[in-house]
């Protein structure tokens, strides 16, 4: 609705009830209902009509203050923010690809451990205390729920339909960096169960005399390690990857910038802990090295972590 025909509903609404007011108060002198009501009527106005009026006038008013609310991005912003998404799904799947082959070696370390003992690595089992910080975080999750907190200042489900269109991008390229980080997590574990299991066992592979030693399990030596330019040292994992910067007046683009900039640096923090990860898995296969080297039943604690 034009501002001016909005402008002439809202006086005429006014009017109308000014009209009514005086009209009712003309009914009050009078002292009789028939005086105010025949003073309503000559004016043409009925009860209906003068509730549609003020129906009018209120939605009006409703629309004027929606008039500050946020408007759509725009075809070319929306365009934009398109073209600078689409080349961070090849960084984010060769983070996930490192890190395969960093599982792959520490598989291969852990299966040399579990040959040296005869026992299977204990690696995927929480401990009391992850269990509670978990539990923790549950509740977190469910306060948030509950009172209605968002890790973003708008949900996908409010926004207008450009704008949502560039949110269902930026939800899927987190949903892979969600993968990426898991995977980050089951190989570091992998690290520690390592590692556990050579601080624990300050008597060897064996962790006892070898005459009394039997194994619980057949558990193959790996064949080789593996083959991988990831697994070469002079080989930096780490990824330096710039936002471009722009300046947005609408809310939604600038919310849609903050998310793609917080994108890029979950990206660029990824690969740099990939690459500590594998300086660290490279150090555990020394540990396990000189942790299988040694005579069973003589003391001798390796601290690995």
């Amino acid at each position: 609705m034009p501002m001016l025909a909005k402008l002439m509903a809202v006086v005429a609404a006014v009017a109308v009830a000014d009209e009514v007011d005086s009209a009712l108060r003309r009914d009050d002198q009078c002292g009789s209902g028939e005086c105010g009501l025949s003073a309503v009527q000559l004016r043409g106005v009925k009860g209906e009509e003068l509730l549609e009026l003020e129906k009018g006038a209120k939605e009006v008013e409703g629309e004027e203050a929606h008039e500050g609310w946020l408007k759509d991005i725009t075809t070319k912003e929306k365009n934009h923010f398109k073209h600078i998404l689409a080349p961070l799904q090849k960084p984010i799947v060769t983070n996930y690809q490192y890190l395969v082959v960093l599982d792959s070696y520490a598989n291969y370390t852990m299966e040399k451990i579990e040959n040296a003992t005869g026992s299977e690595v204990v690696w995927n089992r929480k401990s009391l205390l992850q269990q509670a910080e978990e539990e923790m975080e549950q509740e977190e999750m469910e306060d948030a729920s509950t009172y209605g907190r968002r890790r973003r200042s708008v949900s996908g489900a409010d926004l207008p339909p450009r704008a949502r269109y560039i949110n269902k991008i930026l939800i899927y390229l987190n949903k892979e960096m969600d993968a990426v980080w898991n995977l980050n997590t089951i190989v570091d574990r992998k690290r520690w169960g390592v590692g556990n299991t050579i601080t624990s066992s300050p008597y060897g592979p064996h962790g006892e005399h070898p005459e009394r030693w039997r194994a619980n399990g057949t558990f193959p030596l790996p064949l080789a390690a593996p083959v991988s330019p990831v697994l070469n040292l002079t080989n930096t994992l780490t990824m330096h990857i710039k936002p471009e910067e722009h300046k947005y007046d609408n809310k939604y683009a600038q919310q849609l910038q903050a998310d793609y900039q917080s994108l890029i640096d979950n990206i660029n923090d990824a690969s740099k802990k990939c690459n500590d990860l594998r300086a660290r898995l490279f150090k555990m296969d020394w540990y396990a090295n000189k942790f299988i080297a040694l005579p069973s039943g003589v003391w001798n604690k390796i601290d690995a972590q």
